[in-house]
């Protein structure tokens, strides 16, 4: 989980990163090494078409056209959409004539044909809220020096209000640091509160499931560590690192509790914090911390992803292995 700030008319949330492990010809695994995270980094991702958040329930022309919360509108007439603001502009100058919107709706793309009325601001509108960015802070779990790419969130980057996963046009990723934290307990959810530089580190080129993956400009390698293999994992003691202050991570203690190995998403292992120091500052798992590298035997085993409502000393992970098979692709 990770914690986010709002942009107009923009909402959201993130998570997590992962690590790298190669498989020769042969199947023999081989050492894997990259450069441990728990830093905190600042996130801004912009969509590639603007998300409907909401249509009014009154006679609006989107209810009416038939335009569904999770549409992603690509284009109104012959203009490739990119911004709230590019369809604004269209719609507000339509003066009352059709509008020809290239819906993408899952995997169907289609054209909604909608006229657009005049508001209570006596402004043309079509009666919905669009969301094309959001902006946060989350965890860093490893940069690869060798590629000079880093991956997080142990799932993808998600609309806040619709749960979509937001189609990625393009992001970047920054320097942060963590003021201060809210604490979480039963049913409410703490986070880390911060704030991130103007300056970029890196770029994000993909966001999926598994979570966000780009390139990036990151020069410090003083925690090198090894990647295990998933055999390598066993419930027991580890340590996660995170940063609930400042920018430079520490390790705490935790237990993990339950592996699921064939479980091929986010939710390979429960994790319970047993710091006591941790305990104190954040009351377990908040949102900001998704993407705290998990450690065991001294192995990059995998990284903090959600927190349990209802007992936020618990949350799940992923294993490295999930996040590693997705860069191959990339």
């Amino acid at each position: 989980m990770l914690v986010l700030k709002k942009s107009k008319l923009v909402a959201i949330m993130l998570i997590v990163l992962m690590t790298f492990s190669v498989i020769s010809a042969n199947a023999q695994s081989t050492t894997k090494k990259v450069i441990l995270g728990g830093t905190p980094f600042g996130l801004k991702i912009f969509t590639n078409g603007v998300i409907v958040i909401k249509v009014n329930d009154t006679d609006s022309p989107a209810k009416k056209a038939g335009i569904k919360v999770n549409d992603l509108i690509i284009k109104a007439n012959d203009t490739i959409i990119k911004s709230n603001e590019e369809l604004k502009t269209i719609i507000e100058n339509s003066n009352g004539n059709q509008i020809n919107l290239t819906i993408k709706r899952n995997e169907d793309v289609f054209v909604k044909n909608i006229v657009p009325q005049y508001d209570q601001n006596n402004n043309y509108s079509i009666g919905m809220w669009i969301r094309d960015s959001t902006a946060g802070i989350g965890t860093i779990t490893y940069f690869d020096e060798d590629s000079k790419r880093f991956a997080a969130l142990g799932h993808g980057i998600c609309d806040k209000d619709t749960n979509m996963l937001m189609p990625l046009r393009d992001g970047e990723i920054m320097s942060a640091t963590i003021t201060n934290c809210t604490k979480g307990t039963n049913g409410v959810i703490g986070g880390l509160n911060g704030y991130f530089e103007n300056e970029t580190i890196g770029e994000i080129t993909a966001n999926n499931g598994y979570g966000i993956y780009g390139n990036y400009e990151y020069t410090d390698s003083t925690r090198v560590v090894e990647v295990a293999n998933e055999d390598e994992i066993s419930t027991g003691k580890a340590t996660i690192y995170s940063t609930v202050k400042g920018c430079s991570p520490k390790e705490y203690s935790v237990e993990i509790v339950r592996i699921n190995l064939n479980e091929n998403s986010g939710q390979n292992m429960i994790i319970k914090v047993t710091d006591e120091d941790l305990l104190s500052k954040t009351g377990g798992i908040i949102q900001g911390m998704s993407g705290s590298p998990i450690i065991q035997n001294g192995k990059l085993v995998g990284a903090v992803t959600h927190v349990f409502v209802n007992s936020p000393e618990k949350g799940y992970g992923i294993f490295i292995d999930n996040m590693l098979k997705q860069t191959a692709n990339l």
